[in-house]
């Protein structure tokens, strides 16, 4: 891969150094030297090595066969400045514009090996870069530690809240030192009129502190991309974000839950209460064919309001629903959808709360 003109990003691991990003192009952690050809390496890869081993920045002329690159390659340190986490470098052609440097912000966090809790006053840094990416002003912020306490509860969106509270957990849990990466989604700008998101891609790894023994030091940077990125988590064992789910729907004890598919028009997933209310159990067909004939029109244009983002979980609608005792049971259905696609949702989770006996 030729990355000239290109800014190359990347991390550390056990092992050495791993392939992020060259230009808009994300990797999941792969070996530059294997993927990135000869010149790159001979031009910029070296002077990355030697950046990420003293921490120095580098900016100068390479010569590569009969040409003469200008390069700039710089590290990547947490914000305590002890720790290089990656390096970032270009090179073009003497006298050729750079690109604009893509905005890394790190971050580090130290917590106790067995309770996963802060230790120390300064737990928790930002550099000013992660500031800019999650659109927060430090002045806004009580201490100058990065937001910690409100990290995920309140930058993180919510979709992606309970898998990544699961992998940080089981990451501490497990400390096994690998290189971790993870991508979710962000509220950016979090307390502005206009709060926005971001996809966030970002690289951790846990670090002995000599300081605090009882403690692990995790450390990582951050950086915004157009796509959700590979999550790598190599050694960890999180409780799946689904068991959350279902711990949600076990809760739920007045009305059962079901996902369906408009697009292939299929039931995928059904609650527990979704037979105790004498429902098909493991049903797995298209929902609306269950409904009553008069009302099997109105709930399928409601299906399709909610799947086109017109009508949200606030407007309900009634359906009388076929059981497995042969009788009809009229529900109170409310539609939510997973996700979007400019503005059409092709997944759509159903709230069914029953209403009277049943017929």
């Amino acid at each position: 891969m030729d990355a000239k003109g290109r800014w190359v990003v990347l991390d550390t691991t056990q092992d050495g150094m791993s392939l992020l990003a060259v230009g808009g192009e994300n990797h999941p952690g792969i070996s530059p030297r294997n993927w990135l050809d000869e010149r790159t390496r001979t031009v910029l890869l070296d002077k990355l090595r030697t950046v990420l081993t003293s921490g120095q920045a580098y900016e100068g002329i390479v010569r590569y066969g009969a040409s003469e690159f200008a390069v700039v390659a710089n590290p990547v340190a947490s914000p305590d400045g002890k720790q290089v986490v990656g390096a970032y470098g270009v090179f073009e052609h003497l006298g050729r514009p750079l690109p604009t440097a893509p905005l890394l912000g790190t971050w580090q966090w130290r917590v106790h090996k067995q309770t996963g809790k802060n230790v120390g006053e300064d737990s928790s840094l930002w550099d000013a870069n992660l500031f800019k990416i999650y659109g927060i002003d430090p002045a806004t912020v009580e201490s100058k530690r990065g937001p910690a306490g409100e990290w995920l509860a309140k930058l993180i969106s919510t979709k992606d809240r309970d898998t990544i509270k699961l992998v940080i957990d089981s990451g501490i849990s497990v400390n096994n030192r690998s290189r971790h990466l993870l991508s979710y989604e962000i509220v950016y700008g979090y307390g502005s009129p206009n709060p926005g998101k971001k996809q966030i891609a970002m690289s951790a790894r846990a670090y002995d502190d000599p300081e605090y023994p009882e403690a692990i030091m995790l450390r990582g940077f951050s950086r915004e991309v157009d796509s959700p990125t590979k999550v790598v988590t190599p050694g960890l064992s999180p409780v799946s974000a689904g068991l959350v789910a279902e711990a949600l729907f076990a809760l739920a004890a007045d009305r059962a839950f079901a996902a369906i598919d408009m697009q292939q028009e299929v039931t995928f997933r059904t609650s527990n209460r979704w037979s105790d209310f004498g429902l098909l159990p493991d049903f797995e067909g298209n929902l609306a064919a269950l409904a009553h004939p008069e009302d099997k029109f109105g709930f399928e244009r409601h299906l399709a309001e909610a799947s086109a983002g017109r009508v949200g979980p606030e407007s309900s609608t009634r359906v009388r629903l076929r059981t497995t005792a042969d009788r009809w049971q009229e529900f109170a259905v409310a539609v939510a959808p997973i996700g979007t696609d400019g503005g059409h949702s092709r997944y759509l989770m159903l709230s069914l709360v029953p209403v009277g006996k049943g017929s």
